[in-house]
């Protein structure tokens, strides 16, 4: 028995493991475990194929799974998970750059051969890009040992005078992906938030020198970097 527990947590991961991984990452950013029923909403899976992967995940020691708390991951599953988001997004940025497929195209086409890329190949790639800082969709491309990415607020949770980078997440609906860019929103372009009407209303954005409407629902559908306000030089005093 102790000898097969040991072959279970030395196997590779599947990648329908380290979806499951990335998917459990997600949902417990804020610190609480996830239920199995979120995690088969976002994976797209019946709930018991999510118990079934969440029990897998925890025989490899990289979950631990509590009935009627949820799943969360271990450290070593939390470093794997970031290190599968790390490959998604420079695997994204070689199609986006190197062979020229639109950012909203890079996700989906992505998922379909980074699991079976080499460790190596993977190095490359990165390197070759010129060590890029974001995705094709503005998302933080994190350090290879780093075991938490940096959370981006949604662009609704601006206030009236903050600054920020617009990042546009590929599982967004189309519709909304060609509104944004009608506005000029899209994935590394920087806004400024002019105003925010109370109650849920509208947030009004400069985008290149335009102010652009949005509504509270689509706002919180883009995710922004907030950047940081420069420090205004002091006048120097004529003499006397």
């Amino acid at each position: 028995m102790y000898l097969l527990t040991i072959q279970k947590m030395t196997m590779p991961l599947s990648k329908s493991d380290r979806e499951t991984l990335k998917a459990i990452y997600r949902l417990t950013r804020d610190g609480a475990a996830a239920h199995t029923g979120a995690l088969a909403d976002s994976l797209d899976v019946s709930p018991g194929t999510a118990t079934a992967a969440v029990k897998k995940l925890a025989e490899r020691g990289v979950a631990q799974h509590q009935p009627y708390r949820g799943v969360e991951l271990t450290a070593e599953g939390r470093r794997v998970a970031v290190r599968a988001i790390r490959r998604h997004r420079i695997v994204e940025r070689f199609l986006a750059d190197m062979l020229g497929y639109p950012w909203n195209d890079a996700d989906r086409l992505a998922g379909t051969f980074e699991h079976e890329l080499p460790q190596e190949v993977e190095d490359r790639l990165f390197v070759a890009l010129d060590r890029p800082a974001t995705c094709p969709h503005g998302f933080p491309i994190p350090d290879l040992d780093t075991v938490e990415i940096p959370e981006m607020p949604p662009l609704y949770a601006l206030e009236p005078g903050a600054s920020a980078v617009v990042a546009v997440p590929g599982s967004t609906d189309p519709a909304v992906i060609k509104f944004l860019d009608d506005l000029g929103l899209r994935p590394g372009v920087h806004v400024e938030v002019q105003e925010k009407h109370p109650f849920d209303g509208p947030i009004v954005v400069r985008v290149d020198g335009k102010d652009r409407t949005i509504g509270e629902r689509v706002a919180n559908q883009i995710f922004v970097r907030i950047k940081p306000k420069g420090r205004k030089k002091r006048a120097k005093q004529q003499p006397a």
